[in-house]
């Protein structure tokens, strides 16, 4: 019998054969010690406005929702995410993703008559979906390869990093061995249950 994967399963996998296509910001900020927050009581947002700091964790929560272990929302990463815009991201790259949020915000309100906090959860998911679709076309389209990513690939590598290098993603979602014991080249996954943190 083949086991159905859920969301979660589906996006660890997915971090795991993204992860040599990471962006360099997000290579230099985990290199330089950036962490996810775990109190945000009195943290001032840095370069993201409110509006923009809400559309990152509300599309955190669809793309890596609370189940068995806290989420992407749960676990702050969309202050981590404003952390690198401000201190990783070059100005040019910060002023077009700040841009490029903007833009999507403004589409889905124009699109759905609301923003997209204020959405019920399956149009959200269905929004991401579309986003989702999008990138497909226009990774197919090979007409211009010099124009930016897409915000919805960026926004998604953000969320899934972050968690994934937050504590909980990095120790209760991963397996995490601090000392591993002998090496085993080939053992089925089955065996193994999840995808390791290093």
């Amino acid at each position: 019998m083949v086991k159905s994967l859920n969301r979660r399963e589906i996006l660890e996998r997915m971090a795991v054969v993204s992860g040599g296509a990471i962006s360099l910001t997000v290579l230099s900020a985990c290199e330089g010690g950036a962490s996810v927050p775990k109190d945000t009581k009195n943290i001032k947002l840095k370069v993201l406005s409110r509006e923009n700091l809400d559309l990152i964790a509300d599309f955190a929560d669809i793309i890596i929702p609370d189940t068995d272990t806290l989420g992407a929302k749960s676990v702050n990463v969309h202050y981590f995410i404003d952390e690198l815009a401000a201190n990783w991201m070059t100005k040019v790259e910060r002023d077009c993703f700040i841009e490029r949020i903007n833009s999507l915000d403004r589409s889905i309100k124009t699109k759905h008559g609301n923003t997209f906090s204020f959405l019920s959860r399956d149009k959200k998911i269905a929004i991401l979906d579309s986003l989702g679709l999008e990138i497909t076309k226009i990774s197919s389209d090979n007409t211009n390869k010099n124009r930016p990513k897409h915000i919805y690939l960026e926004l998604r590598e953000l969320i899934i990093f972050s968690y994934y290098t937050s504590e909980v993603g990095a120790s209760e979602e991963l397996l995490y061995d601090p000392m591993p014991g002998n090496y085993k080249g080939c053992v089925a996954f089955s065996d193994v249950g999840k995808t390791w943190s290093i």
